[in-house]
């Protein structure tokens, strides 16, 4: 058999080079997995790779390698891609192993266990565990979502595709089209900041965001999300994602690939799920005893420097943005080729080097770790 793989409009650029299939006969179970070499045209060649099945398969030894072969019978077959990400060489100079972004729980186990079904196939996220990103951990943000993992950083997007009770006849060759669609979504999120004073562009860094509230499993058979435990995923903005839109007023967006977001329960809250966090390192003027700015020997102000924290829940934008749907109790993405945009209506306004609380309560809310009387409250 061999597998063509209909992109469409995708960027080449943005193509995976392999992709995992994964095939299950319906009766008299009987399963094999194998790699889709991308760059090949399987109208002149073959394009699948190092298949695996759940018992030998004498045909896969006298083949060339670059063909995948089922046994007759009705199937079910799916192709998804992962990522990996480049590990730190060994210091015994050994090959170093890619660590997984992206990855197929269970996949082992099910091509070996006919106990273990094609619903308990999974691709999930690979979380940080109890660890934090470096931008998180060493710059002592307040923990709004304690109990939340942080999510690997997506490089690029996900794609899927599945084709369900494909008949396979015995000892001719087959080719099966799959329309790939992208699943993971691209979420910008944008924000919109404003100075008073004599904050300048100069005395602000590019901020870090964190959102929580992030699916982090997708279940292959039934294409939908487990939301029973959810993540959270940090970014910090690059130069270019970060620039000035007129006097005292500034804009940040930056971009998330996410198998979607929950958003929170209610308006109000300030923990759990779908709620926005933002650390901006900021400089001022050193102010003395009588509030004037303090000099150097040169004349020029000394500054002070440091991190100032907010947080605010987007409830209406994430709503409105439809990012999930639910239906009969579970929960699916809503696929989607264009980028997402969350824009944060409210802006964060800074004065001094504090951030400015909105007096609704629904706005942007300051938080001082360093300040132990500077406690969130959070209703229970």
């Amino acid at each position: 058999m061999r597998v063509r793989l209909n992109w469409g409009d995708t960027d080449k650029d943005e193509i995976p080079a392999e992709m995992h299939i994964i095939a299950s006969r319906i009766i008299n179970t009987w399963r094999t997995r194998g790699i889709v070499d991308t760059s090949i045209d399987p109208a002149t060649a073959g394009n699948i790779t190092q298949q695996e099945s759940s018992s030998d398969n004498p045909q896969t030894e006298e083949g060339d390698g670059s063909s995948f072969y089922l046994r007759g019978g009705e199937y079910n077959i799916f192709v998804i891609n992962d990522q990996c990400t480049d590990a730190a060489a060994p210091a015994d100079g050994t090959e170093p192993s890619p660590l997984p972004i992206v990855s197929i729980s269970n996949l082992d186990n099910y091509i070996h266990d006919n106990r273990v079904s094609v619903k308990d196939l999974y691709l999930q996220i690979s979380s940080m565990g109890d660890k934090k990103p470096d931008i998180v951990a060493g710059n002592d943000l307040p923990d709004f979502n304690p109990d939340e993992e942080y999510l690997q950083e997506l490089k690029s997007p996900i794609y899927y595709a599945v084709q369900k009770d494909i008949d396979i006849r015995t000892g001719g060759p087959t080719l099966i089209d799959f329309d790939m669609q992208r699943i993971s979504q691209r979420i910008n999120i944008i924000l919109n900041i404003r100075t008073e004073g004599d904050i300048k562009k100069e005395d602000l860094l590019p901020p870090i965001i964190e959102l929580s509230g992030a699916c982090g499993h997708f279940n292959i058979s039934e294409a939908c999300l487990d939301t029973t435990r959810l993540y959270r995923m940090v970014h910090q903005a690059q130069p270019d994602e970060f620039t000035q839109t007129g006097e005292n007023t500034y804009r940040c967006v930056v971009h998330f690939h996410t198998l979607g977001v929950i958003p929170s329960a209610a308006k109000g809250h300030l923990n759990g799920p779908g709620i926005l966090q933002v650390a901006l390192q900021v400089s001022a003027n050193r102010l003395d005893a009588s509030g004037a700015p303090v000099l150097d020997q040169d004349g020029k102000p000394v500054k002070n420097s440091r991190y100032i924290y907010g947080a605010i829940n987007p409830y209406d934008e994430l709503t409105a943005a439809q990012l999930i749907e639910v239906r009969d109790g579970k929960t699916y993405l809503r696929y989607s080729k264009d980028d997402v945009n969350i824009e944060i209506t409210s802006p964060l306004v800074i004065k001094a080097d504090q951030i400015v609380s909105d007096d609704t309560g629904m706005g942007w809310q300051p938080n001082d770790p360093t300040n132990p009387d500077d406690d969130i409250i959070i209703e229970i």
